[in-house]
């Protein structure tokens, strides 16, 4: 491996993404800036007698807030406000809704929270050639202009403004959206592109300002609120204490957790360490706060830990609370000074029943129908609903593909009413998005798909994909639509044309192949139950396949016509249909039609199944098996196949093909940290011409370490099966 690509550490991947942001920003504007002139001042019921509670920003650094928190409420001291940038705006938001220090704490030390920050989560993979689903992170390029050119940013963020939503929602209700109304009184700050200004939050969608407020750019989109283009706070004020003294607090305890200082003078020595050391350099630039005498200032000694260092939580909280520790007495001069203002308890969440919808409004869609959104959110007005509920379909709805982001305003009609205001952004613009994988005796794949969502108002999609190797050349056409229905009914179109080359093996060798082709057209009826997690697909194919084997080992070669129906039934064990299938099962009925040669009527059962065995800290075993049984020997299409990625350890799918199979597959995931993982897997199956009581075993097994990226999965690893070579793979993105 090249040296300069063996000095990058997974941990920095996001600090040239971040450096370039940086680049466009003139450096005098990294002062603090001064409040905007429209911002109202304190109402008049708001206690300033106490302390604010200023929570710098820092990414994973920020999870040093958690320890001053907790040694605070040691301490009997309760903040009359918190004001709150990027990572410090989102422990505050949580914090002063109610959310409790010891949840807190669990929730950095118990979620990898960069890959929910940025939205990283593993797309369905397939159980025996199902579980189809789009896949939310990929390598993407912009095509609505020319010369193409990556998006604006990686993530919309959709998963971490749900968690906050879920976290805040009754909070937010109880308040009726004020963030003054809040168990605790919160504020925060974020960044306007368009008039390089800074906004100071103080109403309205809580969970939407908070994530303007940690949106780095060309990472996460830009959030639109309110007309406005907004990123994180942080480039105008990492510490924005001057809110609370326009509010009218005369102490403050400040975190400042921002790292202004380079971690060694190590001389750069190739193009990627200059980046760093030109991003370091920029955070020197003047962090301007102003420490008043009644004010504490706990500066977090955390200069060897970046930004995405979301594995070393546990230290990070250790330092922290050291930090705070050593600054006891001044907290204590300071709990005294305030008088009894600081000695109400812990802030605690109020308690909200499922609410009456009574009415619903759906904002910024172009071209859907609103009645199409509700349907698909499974609400509508007159219906009762817990509220953090809605947060969960909405992270559904945006990672299922069809809108950028969905938002909530709850306003209050009464404790056990309320009216609804739906923020929507669509996905209405094609992507094209790009894959590769390399494998040592088949050479490079290359992956491209094309999809394109509402293209007919109703939150329908169309993708086209193409994927091409020395072993297989494939081409799909998709197209779904939305019906009317209780859950989500709909149609699916389908088109394939597919060129395959499955190899036979002997001893390593490989003696015969098969040429392989199919043309297909289908249509499918679909029907999705989100809540219980299931999908129903009934359908059928027409089409053509033709096949030849060099050898004359097996007979059956020529062209036949495909005329089949189908049924499908999936468990998804979560209501996300797309959710990575950790759990689930599957049953698959294939029966063909008419006239198909010296096949006049033939069957296939597909069966699968995956289960988590259990876990133990960054250790997560799985379990999966599959079976195929099929009255049909030749040709190829009518074969069953021992799945992909969870099939067959060390045999490919391609090579895998016979009327009998059976198999069973055991991985055990160890969690390395930032992503990262390391997963060893063994396989055992059977497969035979006419049953398995005569067939032999063959054992597979593999190697591999991969990382959910922001550019979808990184994988790298080797397989070796008995009568097969073993072979090095490499992936980058979802092998659609």
């Amino acid at each position: 491996m090249p040296h300069f690509f063996r000095q990058i550490p997974l941990s920095d991947l996001f600090l040239p993404l971040v450096f370039v942001g940086l680049l466009a920003v003139p450096p005098t504007s990294l002062a603090i800036q001064p409040l905007p002139k429209d911002w109202s001042p304190a109402p008049a019921d708001l206690d300033t007698t106490g302390f604010a509670l200023i929570l710098g920003g820092g990414g994973a650094r920020g999870i040093a807030h958690i320890a001053v928190i907790e040694v605070l409420e040691e301490m009997g001291m309760r903040p009359s406000l918190i004001v709150g940038t990027s990572m410090g705006s989102v422990i505050g938001s949580l914090y002063s809704s109610g959310t409790s220090s010891s949840e807190l704490r669990s929730l950095a030390l118990g979620q990898d929270l960069m890959n929910l920050l940025v939205d990283v989560k593993t797309p369905p993979a397939e159980l025996q050639g199902g579980w189809w689903g789009p896949a939310p992170h990929q390598i993407r390029v912009q095509i609505t202009q020319w010369p193409p050119l990556p998006h604006t940013g990686f993530s919309h963020g959709q998963g971490f403004e749900s968690l906050v939503g879920e976290e805040t929602a009754n909070a937010l209700f109880a308040a009726g959206n004020d963030f003054d109304n809040l168990p605790i009184a919160f504020r925060c700050v974020s960044t306007d592109l368009l008039s390089s200004s800074l906004v100071v939050h103080d109403e309205g969608m809580l969970p939407r300002a908070v994530k303007a407020s940690s949106t780095i750019p060309m990472i996460f989109y830009p959030v639109e609120l309110e007309g406005r283009q907004l990123v994180d706070g942080g480039f105008l004020d990492n510490l924005p204490v001057q809110v609370a003294r326009r509010l009218g607090f005369d102490r403050a305890v400040l975190v400042d957790v921002s790292n202004v200082h380079l971690p060694d003078k190590k001389e750069p020595h190739d193009l990627y360490e200059m980046w760093i050391r030109m991003a370091q350099l920029q955070t020197l630039l003047s962090n301007e706060y102003t420490v008043g005498d009644h004010d504490v200032l706990l500066k977090m000694p955390l200069e060897s830990y970046r930004g995405a260092n979301m594995d070393a939580a546990k230290e990070i909280l250790a330092i922290g609370r050291e930090v705070a520790l050593q600054h006891k007495e001044e907290l204590l001069a300071l709990r005294d000074a305030c008088g009894t203002v600081v000695q109400d308890p812990p802030p605690q969440k109020p308690v909200v029943g499922p609410v009456t919808l009574r009415a619903i409004e759906v904002r910024g869609l172009h071209r859907l129908q609103p009645g199409r959104v509700l349907d698909r959110l499974q609400m509508h007005p007159g219906e009762r609903m817990e509220l953090a509920a809605a947060w969960g379909k909405a992270e559904w709805l945006a990672r299922e593909g069809s809108f950028q982001t969905i938002g909530f305003e709850f306003e209050r009609v009464a404790s056990d009413t309320a009216d609804v205001v739906l923020h929507v952004q669509e996905e209405t613009s094609p992507r094209l998005e790009l894959g590769a994988s390399v494998i040592t005796d088949d050479g490079l794949a290359a992956m491209g798909r094309l999809r394109y969502d509402n293209i007919f108002g109703r939150a329908g999609s169309s993708l086209l994909s193409y994927r091409y190797s020395y072993r297989e050349a494939r081409f799909n056409g998709l197209l779904d639509q939305p019906l009317n229905g209780p859950g989500w009914l709909g149609l699916r179109a389908r088109f394939l044309w597919q060129r395959e080359l499955p190899g036979v093996y002997d001893n390593g060798l490989e003696v015969d192949h098969f040429v392989f082709r199919r043309t297909q057209l289908g249509l499918d009826l679909t029907v999705h139950t989100f809540q219980r997690g299931w999908s129903l697909y009934l359908g059928g194919d027409v089409g053509q396949t033709s096949s030849y084997l060099e050898s004359r080992r097996i007979p059956g070669t020529g062209n036949q016509p495909l005329q089949t129906f189908h049924l499908t039934l999936e468990s998804h064990g979560r209501d996300l249909p797309v959710s990575q299938p950790l759990r689930g099962a599957r049953i698959r009925y294939v029966h063909s039609f008419g006239d198909t040669g010296d096949q006049p009527q033939w069957w296939r059962m597909d069966l699968g199944l995956v289960l988590p065995v259990g876990g133990l800290g960054s250790w997560r075993p799985v379990w999966a098996a599959g079976a195929v049984a099929s009255s049909a020997d030749i040709p190829v299409v009518h074969q069953g196949r021992a799945g992909d990625p969870r099939g067959w350890v060390g045999l490919r799918r391609q090579e895998i093909i016979a009327p009998q199979i059976a198999w069973s597959r055991g991985a055990l995931q160890y969690l390395l940290g930032d992503g990262l993982h390391l997963e060893a897997a063994g396989a055992v199956g059977w497969h035979g011409q006419e049953n398995l009581s005569r067939a032999q075993a063959i054992w597979g097994g593999g190697l591999e370490v991969g990382m959910n990226s922001i550019i979808g999965p990184l994988r790298l690893g080797f397989a070796v099966a008995e009568r097969r070579p073993g072979y090095v793979y490499l992936q980058v993105g979802h092998a659609f």
